[in-house]
């Protein structure tokens, strides 16, 4: 039986729900063909802007898995009770190369019916704008602009900015579809007020993890943290935003490790998943694995994917409801 994975995601027909989101993976050439190979409808390559600060932040990066007694581990393959926790920063390269690269990228992925998106996050914001205008100008289909990057606030100053108010400016930059990456808390409201085409909710919160044995922080300050375990909190966060907005695109991210996960998210009312710290630490694999897991799980319900969108947060009660129906 062929199953339909077909959605929509801020104005775009995408061949299936699977998006590899902006993080490590996704910050060369060849981790984004990968991610390509692998049957991703979108790729999200690693987020840039022009400030030097982030850049040698990410020079200065350090990554482990926690197991689930918080203790840590190289960077590699990880499980439902395992996270990831880094420090981390912006891509270090030449901008103008890095735009020839994206676009080149994404021709090639129009071949394969997929998106290279490029992801902008903000130091100044009259030079966001003109790189925005840049990434169009160079034939990129699809702009993610990141206004909730979890490392922002422990950054150097100017190296990144983080609210919604810097939408507006970079939506009046483009005319192509922009999906904009919202912390948890942030307004999807606001945000599709100010021109956003599609939300992707939401990025990791930040942590702080001492270690038993020096007695000091681990990774040596606070740093992102994100498991399987932050699933139903972002569950929450994208069935909230699609009671509230309904006809609103919706990418759910933080906490998806396979296709089951995905289609949670899809009940949720995300009509599309970013799969990154899984991506990060498991490989490109797990998005193939995640596709066929939801093909198998839609074609067991005998649904297509668009289908599941909302399904589960529109049967959402009242903790008063839910008591008088237990009564009934």
């Amino acid at each position: 039986m062929s199953v339909d994975l077909a959605v929509r995601v801020a104005g775009l027909e995408l061949k299936n729900p699977v998006v590899a989101g902006s993080g490590e993976a996704t910050a060369t050439e060849a981790g984004i063909r990968a991610c390509l190979d692998a049957g991703a409808a979108a790729v999200v390559a690693k987020s840039v802007n022009e400030s030097a600060a982030a850049r040698a932040q990410l020079r200065a990066a350090e990554y482990v898995v926690l197991d689930e007694h918080l203790q840590p581990r190289p960077l590699g393959p990880a499980g439902r009770t395992d996270s990831l926790f880094c420090r981390s920063g912006l891509l270090d390269v030449e901008l103008d190369e890095w735009i020839d690269t994206i676009a080149r990228l994404d021709r090639d992925a129009a071949t394969r019916d997929a998106y290279v998106v490029p992801s902008l996050i903000v130091a100044d914001l009259e030079e966001a704008a003109r790189h925005a205008r840049a990434f169009e100008a160079a034939g990129v289909r699809w702009l993610e602009l990141n206004v909730g990057a979890p490392h922002a606030e422990e950054a150097s100053a100017g190296a990144l900015r983080t609210g919604v108010d810097l939408v507006a400016r970079v939506r009046a930059a483009v005319s192509i579809p922009l999906s904009v990456k919202l912390r948890a808390g942030d307004s999807v409201a606001d945000t599709l007020a100010a021109g956003a085409d599609a939300v992707c909710l939401a990025t990791r919160a930040m942590a702080f993890v001492p270690d038993l044995e020096t007695r000091r922080p681990l990774l040596g300050t606070f740093a992102a943290i994100g498991g399987a375990w932050a699933l139903p909190l972002s569950l929450r966060e994208v069935a909230k935003a699609h009671l509230a907005q309904p006809e609103a695109s919706i990418v759910g991210t933080n906490g998806a490790r396979d296709g089951y996960d995905v289609a949670r998210f899809l009940l949720a009312g995300a009509s599309a998943v970013a799969m990154t710290s899984a991506v990060i630490t498991n490989g490109p694999a797990v998005l193939a694995r995640a596709l066929g897991e939801l093909a198998g799980y839609c074609a067991d319900h005998g649904v297509a994917a668009r289908e599941l969108v909302g399904e589960a947060a529109r049967h959402v009660q009242t903790y008063e409801e839910v008591a008088i129906e237990r009564r009934l």
